[in-house]
């Protein structure tokens, strides 16, 4: 309805502009007025004049506010459930305010632990920056003198294994073979030593008391004097049973230990012989097998203990430091990964705000993509516009601008263009550019986020520039162009003058080289909608289509 209302008045505005009209018919030499069913074509002799215009781009919006916020838990791996949600939609919250949160506790073991493994590296970084005491290179020397004695003690045992001495061992032999003989002479001698005697005078003790108190038992009328023998003989029996079982004991025990001792003997003959077998062999495979390996084993351990050494003169090594040090830098990321993550299971207010949106309840399972809470500062509010391809080139940051809103009529409202996007969003087959502008004089009114705003840019002056109308200029091989009177005869056909424009607010366009302040042009239309016949393309219609922006209207 505005646009065609401010067409309408353009063309009167036209029609009542210049010192007269020239009629030509269309298809004569000197061109008068064209009549036919279908169209009537005119043309007015228009005068450059110089003038200020002022172009505008009219959009529609939405109101916003320019603080806003979707709150989600963004760092959340997996889903977990909503522990707390204190808000409800309406509510209005400040800064650092707690809004809503999940379990911690595995994000708390995450953080300890990561603290503990950085102090572990800390501490290694450490040991290798500083420098060896003197209880450390007393210590680092005596491992030194350590590890050669080892070594030298497994070279003496290898050579010994190597180098057996056939004589000792033969000698080791004889004088095991002579002691076992000696312990066999003494052996048998003990047979006959005065304990085996005293073994069978016991024996026939105990035989004669036998007889005697068998023979005193048998007595059916035994006397006074031949019971008190009995009683007499009996107690003297009973001794020499004794005496004669601790005799036996005696020799039982010593024939035990003979045997004993003898068995040693005999095992010692054997493995001196064993010995003697073996070194005459050349040695024992095993033995010396072991040996070397014993060598070898202390060799690495005295490398070690000398390279250890040398590290302490030499101080920490270069590329253990910096591995070092890039631990030390790694456990610290992961340190602060793990606070951030921690902070990440609260949801907290980003800034002062009211709560629009709550889109979970306690216990609902949650993820990093759940957007649980929408918060925005009402107290700045914006206009978002959207700005079609065809026209942002024309709007850039700090333009003034007229905003009126649907829902209160009558009322408008100054801003600024605070930002112009790089990058579009894709409508249909347009591509829309959201265009912040700002907002001045409205904060009386009851504004909701969302409301349609309608947003008038003004997207440039000029001042005291050449003014042509719009409607004059035609396009030919991507150049503009207008048409003047034939000067040379009056009744043949205008000429083309080839012209640079600049600004245009639809209706007349700045002209910035080409023409003079009272040049003439022609201006032509015609009454019906078709086009007309001149092969030139007439932008009269496409810069009001083009820039029909310009004129306004929804």
């Amino acid at each position: 309805m505005k646009r065609a209302l401010r067409i309408l008045l353009a063309l009167l505005f036209i029609a009542a502009v210049g010192g007269g009209y020239f009629y030509y018919r269309s298809r004569g030499a000197g061109g008068a007025t064209t009549s036919s069913a279908s169209a009537e074509t005119y043309t007015q002799v228009i005068q450059v004049t110089q003038g200020d215009l002022s172009s505008t781009l009219s959009v529609v919006g939405q109101l916003a506010a320019e603080q806003s916020a979707s709150l989600n838990f963004e760092h959340l791996s997996g889903t977990t459930e909503l522990a707390t949600l204190a808000i409800t939609a309406g509510a209005v919250v400040t800064q650092g305010q707690v809004l809503a949160t999940i379990n911690d506790a595995s994000y708390r073991l995450t953080l300890e632990q990561a603290k503990s493994d950085l102090q572990a590296a800390e501490e290694t970084l450490a040991d290798l920056q500083t420098p060896p005491t003197a209880l450390e290179i007393a210590q680092a020397d005596v491992m030194v003198a350590s590890a050669e004695q080892m070594l030298e003690q497994a070279k003496s045992d290898l050579a010994e294994l190597r180098n057996a001495d056939l004589t000792a061992l033969e000698n080791a032999v004889k004088d095991a073979q002579d002691s076992l003989t000696l312990l066999q002479i003494q052996s048998e001698q003990a047979q006959r030593d005065s304990l085996a005697k005293s073994e069978r005078d016991l024996q026939y003790s105990v035989y004669w008391y036998e007889r005697r108190v068998e023979q005193l038992k048998a007595l059916k009328n035994p006397t006074v004097e031949q019971t008190a023998e009995l009683a007499e003989d009996e107690v003297k029996l009973a001794d020499a049973r004794v005496d004669l079982a601790s005799v036996q004991a005696q020799r039982e025990l010593t024939r035990q230990s003979g045997e004993a001792e003898l068995a040693q003997k005999q095992v010692a003959l054997a493995e001196a012989q064993a010995a003697l077998a073996e070194a005459q062999a050349g040695g024992n495979k095993l033995s010396l097998a072991q040996a070397q390996l014993a060598v070898s084993q202390a060799e690495v351990s005295l490398q070690s203990a000398q390279i250890a050494r040398s590290e302490l003169d030499a101080g920490a090594d270069a590329t253990k430091l910096a591995a070092a040090q890039a631990a030390v830098d790694k456990k610290k990321l992961a340190v602060s990964n793990a606070e951030i993550a921690l902070a990440g299971t609260q949801l907290v207010a980003p800034f002062d705000g009211t709560i629009l949106e709550v889109n979970a309840d306690e216990g609902d399972r949650v993820s990093a993509s759940s957007r649980i809470l929408t918060l925005a500062n009402l107290k700045t509010l914006q206009v978002v516009a959207s700005v079609d391809e065809t026209t942002i080139q024309q709007v850039s940051t700090g333009q003034d601008a007229t905003i009126t809103f649907d829902a209160f009529p009558g009322q408008s409202f100054s801003g600024k263009v605070l930002e112009v996007p790089l990058q579009g969003t894709l409508q249909g087959d347009v591509m829309t550019y959201s265009v912040p502008v700002s907002l001045t004089g409205a904060e009386k009114l009851t504004l909701l986020v969302g409301m349609t705003a309608n947003v008038e840019i003004q997207v440039g002056t000029v001042t005291n520039a050449l003014l042509v109308p719009t409607m004059a200029l035609t396009q030919s091989n991507n150049r503009y162009q207008v048409q003047v009177p034939n000067t040379t005869d009056p009744t043949g056909s205008p000429e083309s003058v080839p012209v640079e424009i600049g600004l245009s607010d639809g209706t007349y366009t700045v002209v910035t080289k080409g023409l003079n302040v009272g040049d003439k042009i022609l201006v032509q239309f015609d009454t019906s909608s078709s086009s007309s016949s001149t092969r030139s393309t007439r932008i009269g219609s496409g810069a009001m289509g083009g820039l029909g922006g310009m004129f306004g209207g929804r």
